[in-house]
């Protein structure tokens, strides 16, 4: 599921993004760039106000990446109690030494790392972020009038990051100048959240304030596309073989149950298409060209992926089932399918 993340200036905004029911409230100053800090005195005075009721993040200001500068605004930015603290970094400046100095923070902070889709990110530090502690990763924009993130980083870069974030267990979210009309496009990537500002003020003004309206159509519609991804998951299936026939045999036997199904001729393909849409249930020859059904079953598991998958082969001996369950399947099927059977495991709860 992916939650909605609102950016306010003030205390009647917070409450404004409380009733509307947005999944995190985050604290910043527009007026002041791409992520202004507020004074902590009103941050704190915000999470007085929003009580525990929601998730507050807030971010330390548009910092030059300078150790000891980045060390004590989030070390002040802490003591007013939010949940998450955003940390911008930008281009320039020592970002090495400054992860080596937040580092030393306790690990009960959690921090969020920022990276601005308009500077051509690197994304590599994502690990060594990880490393120290950092609880999440998010892409933004720092020049606003650049367009949003989906008209600055290509679907595969943005593909990519999401990627990363989840590989790692990290919080992932995507923002920058988005529009309600992107919210379609960006959803099947599976953020944990999507951070809006402009789009939620009057005019479409990010320093102007924001529209009640506004924000349950965000809201609305974001709800809506995890509804409609939540429905396509309860009946679509995803099948990997490198054999037409043996796709088609499958692919009619589950349609004929009343499944939906999408097909893939290696395990690439396969992992591709996991990390595009959702899926009940996946189907994988373990013997095919490009990456095996056993490699990728092993890359599927290190992302962690819930994703209840059967492994299928001839399977002539037990030792092969051994291997298939020990990389990562949950279930073997034997060729021919038994259809009672395969509806069976894929109705299991």
């Amino acid at each position: 599921m992916t939650g909605m993340l609102a950016s306010v200036n003030s205390i009647e905004e917070a409450l404004l993004a409380l009733a509307a029911n947005v999944d995190i409230i985050d604290l910043k100053q527009p007026a002041l760039g791409a992520l202004g800090a507020l004074d902590t005195d009103l941050v704190k005075n915000i999470v007085d106000a929003i009580d525990g009721r929601r998730p507050v993040s807030a971010t330390v200001g548009d910092l030059p990446m300078q150790p000891e500068i980045v060390y004590s605004a989030v070390k002040a930015m802490a003591e007013t109690g939010v949940d998450y603290i955003k940390i911008g970094f930008f281009p320039g400046g020592d970002w090495q030494g400054t992860i080596e100095k937040l580092a030393e923070l306790p690990r009960t902070i959690n921090l969020i790392a920022v990276l601005f889709a308009d500077t051509q990110p690197d994304f590599a530090p994502i690990d060594s972020l990880k490393h120290i502690g950092f609880k999440g990763v998010m892409l933004d924009t720092m020049n606003k009038s650049n367009g949003s993130l989906t008209q600055i980083l290509t679907k595969a870069d943005i593909a990519q990051f999401v990627r990363l974030a989840k590989d790692r267990s990290m919080l992932c979210g995507l923002a920058g100048s988005l529009k309600l009309e992107d919210i379609t496009g960006l959803m099947p990537y599976q953020p944990d959240y999507l951070g809006f500002r402009g789009a939620l003020c009057l005019e479409h003004n990010r320093t102007a304030q924001l529209g009640r309206e506004l924000i349950m159509q965000i809201k609305q519609a974001i709800d809506d596309q995890n509804l409609l991804q939540s429905e396509s998951t309860e009946n679509r299936v995803l099948i990997a073989d490198d054999s037409e026939i043996n796709q088609l045999i499958l692919a009619n036997m589950l349609e004929l149950n009343g499944y939906t199904v999408d097909a893939a001729a290696d395990g690439a393909e396969a992992l591709q298409l996991i990390g595009e849409n959702h899926y009940k249930f996946a189907l994988i020859d373990i013997n095919m060209p490009v990456m095996s059904g056993l490699e990728m079953i092993k890359i599927l598991r290190t992302q962690h992926s819930p994703l209840k998958v059967a492994a299928i082969s001839t399977f002539v001996d037990d030792h092969q089932k051994i291997e298939a369950l020990t990389a990562g399947f949950d279930y073997c099927l034997t060729r021919p399918i038994d259809e009672e059977q395969l509806m069976a495991l894929i109705n299991l709860r």
